[in-house]
């Protein structure tokens, strides 16, 4: 295929965390709901609310805080994250928004009272649903605030996102599409009865997408409750409702079939779903968040065992574009590969140490093409794998190759060593179920692992200012140590390996420590 002259400049200016495989958001209210009772293997990320700002940019206390300490633990002992809601309709006051977003001192203070309350509960980031900015001054001091809010939480690895409006959200600036790791539209209350029906998902994710939000950064939201009546899902079906169906005596709700069907959109149109909210769900063979679930299980492949990137979600790239799909699934596959072209998708977590299998989709015309997988933007090389010719740009095979990785959660780069091949998706099934092949099997590529106790490594403080320290329960002599940026380009150049490394001359910005001794590697990223 012929590539167009398009010129792509990419700044890395901080590392924005996002998920790139499929996100199932739950938000857990501080008022209802037992957090034992939460399936959080269901679920990716949970939004505990409502946390209340002042008018001065400080913090109303927080409802129930030891059920928020029990959520945090049981949500990271799951593999989950948990993100503090801050606002809500709140009966429809936002007057304390209003005040502090409109004032420089209130606005840092809140910014600053935010970090505090992340830190102080061991949270994975903030999730802003300010009901509602309104156009011109409100509107900019919404966007100032989740810019200094996306500064603060993306250079501490953390998360933003926000609940926006279905439709009609002229208040909230496209600027902010940049700011945020997602956006979650609350595609319900429209009206009364009909208040979310597919029509309305499909209208919500429209006006988004058209006004230039990433598809990767769309998360549905779904109801567990009907209207008008405000009963629970549970509630519902308790007094005779159809969990099927979504009409019963006079109340409309999403039942299983639109649940999944609204899921399936989401997939195809976005990158998650929301569920306002996870108390109201129901039990056993009627949970909506179980209905959810079999569709993520049945569009991945393997559920928790394997996940699948499509290729046009990516969070970075380099020369390359997108293109109409005719592959089972359809939707859109990227194009116009070229020598040194490069796609990264941030987040992507390896729950255990071992070897995984990496699938890819490819299609190329006449073959002769070279994909490389690396990790964190270059530190880490895993392997490369030949495309063959499959007769057409789409035309289309799986290759694969396994590829050993540490436990954690890394950036995936696919970086084109020779041009000339199409990508639909990548899969990547864990070493439990990983059947192993000989195709590009790289042993090479294995990674020293921080597993064990005796292994382990720590890195603070973090993030750091001067020095950093290093505790290891290993000996670093004979190691080297150097230290590269989110771009991959090495800032401090190898050096013998010591417990206290002098970081004083970085400027900020996110980096990767990358300590090397007898063929062996250990990452930890940190930030300035």
């Amino acid at each position: 295929m012929k590539k167009s002259t398009i010129i792509f400049t990419l700044l890395f200016l901080s590392v924005q965390f996002s998920m790139a495989q499929f996100r199932v958001v739950g938000y857990m209210p501080s008022w209802a709901g037992s957090v034992n009772s939460i399936q959080y293997s269901k679920l990716t990320h949970i939004n505990y609310a409502f946390l209340l700002p002042t008018s001065t940019g400080g913090l109303q206390a927080i409802e129930n805080p030891s059920k928020l300490q029990s959520l945090v633990s049981l949500a990271h002992s799951n593999g989950k994250k948990v993100l503090i809601a801050v606002g809500g309709w709140n009966n429809g006051d936002d007057g304390a928004f209003e005040s502090l977003a409109g004032n420089t001192g209130w606005r840092n203070a809140f910014v600053s009272n935010l970090i505090n309350f992340v830190n102080q509960y061991n949270l994975d980031g903030i999730d802003i649903d300010w009901e509602y900015p309104d156009n011109g001054a409100s509107a900019n001091n919404y966007a100032a605030l989740m810019q200094q809010l996306s500064t603060e939480m993306h250079n501490r690895g953390k998360l933003l996102t926000a609940a926006v409006v279905a439709i009609n959200g002229a208040s909230i600036l496209n600027s902010v599409f940049g700011y945020v790791d997602f956006l979650n539209l609350m595609a319900y209350d429209a009206n009364n009865f009909d208040h979310s029906t597919y029509s309305y998902a499909t209208q919500s994710i429209n006006y988004w997408k058209g006004r230039g939000l990433p598809a990767s950064k769309v998360v549905l939201g779904v109801p567990f409750y009907g209207r008008p009546s405000w009963e629970s899902f549970a509630a519902l079906v308790a007094r005779g409702a159809n969990p099927n169906a979504d009409v019963f005596s006079g109340v409309g709700y999403n039942g299983i079939a639109t649940i999944k069907s609204k899921t399936n959109l989401a997939f195809d149109q976005g990158n998650g779903i929301m569920i306002w909210e996870l108390s109201q769900d129901a039990t056993g063979a009627n949970s909506l968040l179980s209905a959810i679930n079999e569709v993520v299980v049945q569009r991945t492949g393997g559920g928790g065992n394997t996940i699948t990137i499509q290729a046009e979600s990516y969070n970075s790239m380099l020369g390359v574009q997108t293109e109409a799909c005719t592959d089972a699934g359809g939707g859109q596959n990227v194009g116009w590969i070229d020598a040194n072209d490069w796609m990264a998708f941030y987040n992507i977590n390896f729950p255990v140490s071992g070897t995984y299998k990496v699938e890819y989709r490819v299609a190329s015309l006449s073959g002769g093409g070279t994909l490389s997988l690396d990790l964190n933007a270059g530190s880490i090389q895993l392997g490369a794998l030949a495309v063959p010719s499959t007769g057409g740009w789409q035309t289309w095979t799986t290759i694969t190759h396994n590829v050993y990785v540490n436990a954690g959660t890394y950036n995936v780069g696919v970086f084109a060593q020779a041009g000339g091949w199409n990508l639909n998706w990548i899969k990547i099934t864990r070493p439990s179920t990983a059947r192993l092949v000989t195709q590009g099997s790289t042993p090479e590529s294995k990674v020293a692992v921080e597993e064990s106790a005796a292994g382990k490594w720590v890195i603070y403080p973090n993030p750091v200012q001067h020095q950093l320290n290093i505790m290891a329960g290993e000996d670093l002599t004979g190691g080297t140590i150097r230290i590269v940026d989110v771009a991959g380009r090495q800032v401090l150049s190898p050096r013998a390996a010591t417990y206290k490394v002098d970081v004083s001359s970085l400027a900020p910005g996110v980096y990767t420590l990358i300590f090397t001794k007898k063929g062996n590697v250990v990452t930890k990223q940190f930030v300035k």
